[in-house]
């Protein structure tokens, strides 16, 4: 069997690495028009905030060459597709044809510039899979000791936290709407933007700017109320599905933007699948169509394509419950499915609980948490909730993307046994649970 994959990032590698695992025997051609292979965007602060001290320690395992020359995959790099004959089954790279019986679509998405006006590209920054972008901001964190950052997802919190960790006196966070606002409600953020302005950063939210212009060594940021004057602006303000070829190979894009595919991730094309940040994905709660960017969807999608290929579609694809994670300024902020705001929006009936809780370990200096837990009032399910804590919160999260997952009552989610130790930290997620079962009736 041959497989041609484009895309070398996480998708395009666990897709390749289980396809060789399964099939010793077939021939696997990656292509990337990068010239090295990258890193997931979110990983880059590490390097920034001097966190990571060298670059080199993002790129090992599958993101080197000598993985892949081990397992006799094909890696080609600084090499573009820009064809795909469907009919024909091949793809064309640098003038050559390769032939596929199965093609995999890893194509990532492209960081999203708004239209403002006086862009010119000097000292104006993104961050995508492509380690150069890294690279080049990197060079210059160390000249310069102001910036803004437009854009109030969570790669902007993760640079304002890494320009404040390296003493940065005069850093502004430009937020069109609330932060975090595809994952937190509006109470949650209010949480997290206290702790943003204690740290130095000065946020300003709901900013209309009209213009960005360079002026002399500087940047000029024009907003409806006033000026800032920065050493450089960051971008994090979105990314759209890297679909230009699969519409040029007549492949059916869905209403997200992003490439349509089925429960086995196939495309409209049943021989060529897409996987990761390019395709469109839908949620387990309601089946929603949306866009999912993370590097966790990478990886899930691109074992189960991978595993689909060789098995002949054995594992299908059961949609998202959206679980998300960052740490900010010594906080975990954790969030899992539906914000109170987009159910209301897509016309659930839901009902919602806020709780603050100490942890038990508080006398072993454990630190409080913030829970938000919302559900659906006539399944009395699970639909979403968040978590933000000093503590970790990854596992709180994961129990409850379990839960809307399977759709488990939320009568049998708080009976379930779990571990217990003063020494160890432990949630008090039955807390809220018993809240919200209570509020229910």
């Amino acid at each position: 069997m041959k497989v041609c994959i484009i895309g070398a990032g996480d998708a395009g590698a666990i897709a390749a690495l289980q396809i060789r695992r399964l099939d010793r025997e077939a021939e696997i051609n990656i292509f990337s028009k990068r010239t090295e292979l990258g890193c997931p965007p979110c990983e880059m602060p590490l390097v920034l905030s001097g966190t990571v001290a060298h670059w080199e320690e993002l790129v090992r395992g599958l993101r080197t060459k000598p993985f892949y020359e081990k397992r006799s995959i094909n890696i080609h790099l600084n090499t573009e597709v820009t064809d795909i004959f469907r009919k024909e089954k091949y793809v064309v790279a640098r003038g050559q044809r390769y032939d596929y019986d199965k093609l995999i679509l890893a194509l990532g998405a492209i960081p999203s510039l708004p239209s403002f006006s006086g862009l010119d590209g000097r000292n104006e920054f993104v961050l995508s899979t492509d380690m150069a972008d890294g690279v080049a901001l990197g060079n210059i964190i160390p000249k310069y000791d102001k910036a803004a950052i437009v854009g109030g997802g969570f790669i902007g919190l993760e640079i304002a936290a890494a320009l404040e960790s390296r003493g940065y006196p005069r850093v502004y966070l430009l937020a069109r709407r609330d932060i975090l606002r595809a994952h937190l409600d509006k109470d949650m953020a209010e949480i997290l933007e206290a702790v943003i302005k204690e740290n130095g950063v000065e946020l300003i939210p709901h900013a209309r700017i009209e213009n960005v212009r360079t002026q002399g060594q500087s940047k000029r940021v024009i907003l409806s109320d006033r000026e800032l004057e920065v050493d450089f602006v960051f971008f994090a303000t979105g990314a759209e599905p890297n679909v230009e070829l699969a519409r040029k190979a007549g492949l059916s894009i869905g209403e997200t933007g992003a490439i349509a595919v089925n429960h086995y991730l196939q495309t409209s094309d049943s021989d060529i699948y897409a996987i990761g940040d390019c395709m469109e994905n839908w949620d387990v709660i309601a089946g929603f169509k949306r866009k999912i960017q993370l590097a966790t969807n990478a990886i899930r999608t691109g074992y189960i394509a991978g595993r689909n290929i060789v098995l002949n579609n054995a594992i299908p694809y059961e949609g998202t419950t959206m679980p998300f994670v960052t740490k900010v300024f010594g906080h975990q902020i954790g969030a899992v499915g539906f914000t109170e705001r987009e159910a209301k929006e897509r016309g659930l009936d839901v009902a919602s609980v806020r709780v603050d809780t100490p942890w038990l370990r508080q006398r072993f200096d454990g630190k409080p948490a913030h829970y938000k837990l919302i559900a659906d009032r006539k399944t009395k399910t699970l639909v979403g909730g968040q978590v933000i804590s000093e503590e970790i919160v990854s596992g709180t999260i994961d129990k409850l993307a379990v839960a809307i997952a399977n759709r488990m009552p939320l009568q049998k989610l708080v009976q379930i046994d779990s571990c217990y130790s003063p020494h160890v930290q432990e949630d008090q997620i039955a807390v809220p649970i018993q809240r919200l079962i209570d509020g229910l009736g």
